[in-house]
């Protein structure tokens, strides 16, 4: 697979001003590369170490966040968890008794997609921290009455991830984006990652990637520092890491080697845990399970992608293999997330093409 002529189709089929792709293994990565603008019409290129922003992929970070928290003891997966949320002054409705922290992070909580569009608003102009944020927003959300019975079917739900947010912070009394980086970021060895869009703080105009809304006619660049350019803070544990592809593909390595790559982090059980929903499961933590029968490279597929409308981001892991494959871009249009045609799609048959000699 010559990675460099794949992003040049890439390119050409989804009319993004960049991409970045990689190609990784247990071990690592096998190969990566990117191609295109920063911002489109600068003429400044990409390289293979710039950061880009990966939307709802950064839900199995929270996830695996939750794992360290879990094995040191301080939270439980199947556990009831609204004595801890009253415990640490956030009341919590009746009908959310059986909540556990599984449901959370499957998507079986019961809570609906969002917040509200008033409470995702005054978050843009808010002065408090991020971490009083999402408390005043766990206050509102845990006492509304669940759209349907915790444990039931899933539906998938940024709100829920959020919550499951509020709780590592009321076990640990550390904010999310401090647990993020000192439990997954700095062992893992993701020194690139960070919040919100790349290049926030940098001096420079065009020093690292700007995202791009689709237009009528055409992509419209948006500043880093403008305070729309991202999902609000209080929904970082849902989606708003950046890092490298370099990075990003450093932690796809660790899930598919189980946790080969850094023993020390997570137990193996652990890890194998992650991946694996119930039958009753429409995905695992953080992930999204595509049976054999269901995808077009005819194995078991963990996958996520994410977007904030601004950027979009996929990984496909195929943990039998333990192969998978990374796509980046700074951009987001809905033809890049076309369950039929659009990158998860491209990823299998690039997929297939990487391994089909090998077979």
């Amino acid at each position: 697979m010559n990675l460099q002529g794949e992003c040049e189709v890439l390119l050409r089929r989804f009319g993004v001003p960049a991409v970045g792709l990689a190609r990784i293994g247990a071990t690592g990565v096998d190969s990566l590369d990117c191609l295109g603008e920063r911002k489109r019409g600068s003429g400044v290129a990409v390289s293979n170490h710039d950061l880009w922003h990966i939307g709802s992929c950064g839900k199995s970070m929270t996830a695996t966040l939750m794992a360290r928290l879990v094995e040191r003891g301080q939270l439980e997966w199947e556990a009831p968890i609204a004595p801890l949320f009253v415990a640490h002054g956030i009341d919590v409705h009746p009908d959310f008794a059986g909540l556990t922290l599984r449901h959370l992070l499957t998507h079986c909580s019961g809570l609906p997609a969002n917040p509200s569009p008033a409470e995702l608003e005054a978050s843009y102009y808010s002065t408090a921290s991020p971490q009083a944020q999402r408390a005043a927003l766990a206050r509102e959300a845990m006492m509304r009455r669940p759209a349907r019975k915790p444990g039931g079917a899933s539906d998938y739900s940024n709100l829920g991830y959020t919550m499951a947010g509020v709780l590592a912070e009321a076990v640990t009394g550390m904010a999310w984006e401090e647990l993020m980086r000192r439990e997954v970021f700095s062992p893992l060895g993701l020194a690139s990652a960070g919040f919100g869009p790349p290049g926030k703080t940098s001096r420079s105009d065009i020093a690292q990637p700007w995202g791009h809304q689709a237009g009528f006619w055409r992509f419209s660049a948006l500043r880093p520092d403008d305070a729309l350019s991202d999902n609000p803070p209080l929904l970082g544990p849902a989606g708003i890491i950046h890092l490298s592809l370099p990075d990003l593909a450093r932690y796809i390595a660790f899930h598919l080697s189980s946790g080969a790559t850094a023993p020390d982090f997570l137990k193996q059980k652990t890890v194998d845990f992650l991946h694996a929903p119930r039958p009753d499961e429409d995905g695992a933590f953080g992930w999204i399970l595509s049976p054999a029968e269901a995808n077009r490279i005819g194995k078991r597929v963990l996958w996520h992608d994410g977007t904030n409308y601004a950027w979009y981001a996929a990984i496909l892991m195929v943990p039998d293999d333990r192969r998978g494959l990374a796509f980046v871009c700074n951009a987001y249009q809905d033809s890049l997330a076309d369950p039929e045609s659009g990158v998860v799609t491209a990823l299998a048959d690039l997929y297939n093409s990487w391994i089909g000699p090998m077979v």
